[in-house]
């Protein structure tokens, strides 16, 4: 059975980031992992061990999720993660990196290349992995369109945090098998803890940035290798942005796995292993 385990935590801006770290003397290159929306750093449990055994790995919980800090704040817009995100990766020092991030953590791992981008002192992030990523204009799912209703939020809250998980792993999923009750569990826990209700509802409000035009019109600055992950089932971000960032994105290449919804490294991990694997390899040789 799944039990939670607390790992290491920095403060940066005022909050106690919670991450785990595991960095292997002599490789340079580090992944830095991104969960998205109501996740934490538990949901790449099924691809972070074999990562592990050949990289430097850091997964880390964004303000308001998992272990990390829950303030009673508006400061959850994307904007505000990446300028943690890009503080975080200062205050460990990493050197070059490669972010991974996952729908909304893909949203902040954009943001924080684009942020990188105009800061004066760079960091060395050289490669970008974005799996079902947000960034672009969509209709937001239906338990984003919950927690920002008032009214369906109420309701909402008064559900057990198992029926809540498994009623969205259900959409989100194409695999159903892959939903256990151990995996429901490892996102249920940190639904129960304090301040978790209260960070999702302001995540959920402030999902996409009010300018996000200009936004995406700066995707092309982006110049470093890009990876797109993408399950060809996704109901919850539509593929056709896969293609969109493809398109994007110059230095990128897409992979659409079949019959996988909106989460692939939970649904098909090895083939995310597999890909994610070479593309590294592919950038510490070049």
């Amino acid at each position: 059975m799944w039990k939670a385990v607390l790992h290491q935590t920095v403060e940066v801006d005022g909050i106690d980031v919670h991450y785990h770290s595991a960095l292997r003397s002599g490789h340079d290159t580090t992944l830095v992992m991104v969960h998205g929306f109501g996740a934490c750093l538990e949901s790449w449990h099924d691809i972070y061990p074999a990562l592990a055994a050949e990289f430097s790995v850091v997964r880390l919980d964004l303000k308001g999720s998992g272990f990390s800090s829950k303030p009673r704040d508006e400061s959850y817009a994307l904007r505000d993660q990446a300028s943690i995100l890009l503080d975080f990766l200062e205050a460990l020092r990493l050197k070059r990196i490669v972010l991974i991030g996952h729908s909304l953590g893909g949203g902040v791992s954009l943001l924080t290349c684009l942020r990188n981008l105009d800061t004066e002192l760079r960091l060395d992030i050289v490669g970008l992995i974005l799996i079902d990523s947000v960034g672009y204009p969509q209709p937001p799912p239906f338990f984003v369109s919950a927690l920002r209703n008032p009214f369906t939020r109420f309701f909402a809250q008064l559900l057990p945090a198992g029926l809540k998980v498994r009623l969205v792993l259900e959409k989100a999923f194409e695999v159903k098998s892959r939903i256990t009750p151990n995996r429901v569990e490892r996102y249920a826990f940190f639904l129960r803890l304090p301040g978790a209700n209260f960070a999702l509802a302001r995540t959920a409000e402030h999902m996409l940035p009010p300018d996000l035009d200009a936004v995406t019109a700066r995707f092309p600055e982006i110049e470093v290798p890009v990876l797109i992950i993408w399950g060809e089932k996704d109901r919850v971000v539509p593929l056709q942005n896969a293609h969109r960032f493809r398109a994007a994105l110059r230095a990128s290449q897409l992979l659409i796995l079949p019959e996988t919804g909106h989460v692939p490294h939970e649904e098909r991990p090895r083939p995310v292993i597999e890909a994610i694997t070479q593309f590294v390899e592919s950038i510490s040789i070049g």
